[in-house]
């Protein structure tokens, strides 16, 4: 496949997947893009229409890190608010399951 096309694809692969939030997609498309990558680059200098794709595929690729990066964080608050108020819903569960009122759910 030509540089180009190959660029092109990597790119609106990163992007359509960093919309979708779909973390699989850019986990598998990060290591198509570590392995091609420098066997792309092996073929010679890149021509001026390479470096501009290549210059998309680098932004859409760190959008793509900044999403990763902010959901990693996102759930990092959650799971620490979730261990804050452990001991609280262990005490509930030994309860059992009782409605506000203490009645039997």
């Amino acid at each position: 496949m030509p540089r180009r096309s190959a660029l092109q694809q990597l790119s609106r692969q990163f992007a359509h997947a960093t919309a979708q939030m779909d973390w699989d997609a850019l986990e598998k498309l990060t290591a198509i893009l570590a392995k091609n990558l420098p066997l792309l680059a092996a073929r010679g200098a890149w021509n001026e229409i390479e470096q501009i794709e290549l210059l998309q595929l680098r932004k859409n690729h760190a959008l793509a890190v900044k999403i990763c990066s902010e959901e990693k964080e996102r759930l990092g608050k959650r799971l620490g608010e979730l261990q804050a108020n452990k001991e609280g819903w262990v005490a509930y569960a030994s309860l059992g399951e009782f409605d506000p009122d203490g009645n039997s759910a």
